[in-house]
């Protein structure tokens, strides 16, 4: 967490996080857009069993142990598909990356860096002007 704040102090407009766990670590509290990369059920086994060298039962329980992809994928704000090719997940990330790097909204703009730099300084502006009666 520490490091995802000194990167947005920096001035990072976007900042891209792996975390397996987001979502039952809470993470998910702090970050948005949440992404999920899914899979179906059945390639995300074969890939750990690949992967890992583990058994079908291993993978399977490894899978069981955290929440859901399905119910993640329910919870995200944007879904990349990790079932086809490499080259097709390629092209939903450069999607993502479009879509993370548009102007923010207004909501957005007042919970980043500048919208909150913006507040701090009204606010001082505001409380220097009222000790000063000028409000």
């Amino acid at each position: 967490m520490w490091e995802m704040a000194k990167l947005w102090m920096k001035g990072y407009k976007v900042i891209i996080l792996d975390i397996p766990l987001l979502f039952e670590t809470k993470i998910d509290r702090w970050t948005n857009p949440v992404t999920v990369v899914w899979v179906n059920p059945e390639t995300q086994i074969q890939r750990l069993m690949s992967r890992d060298g583990c058994s079908e039962e291993q993978a399977q329980n490894r899978v069981n142990a955290q929440l859901a992809l399905d119910w993640k994928r329910s919870e995200a704000d944007i879904v990349i598909n990790n079932s086809g090719s490499l080259d097709d997940t390629r092209l939903q990330f450069q999607d993502v990356l479009r879509k993370v790097s548009e102007p923010l909204t207004w909501k957005e703009r007042l919970r980043s860096r500048d919208g909150l730099i913006s507040v701090v300084v009204c606010t001082a502006v505001g409380v220097l002007l009222a000790r000063k009666n000028l409000l």
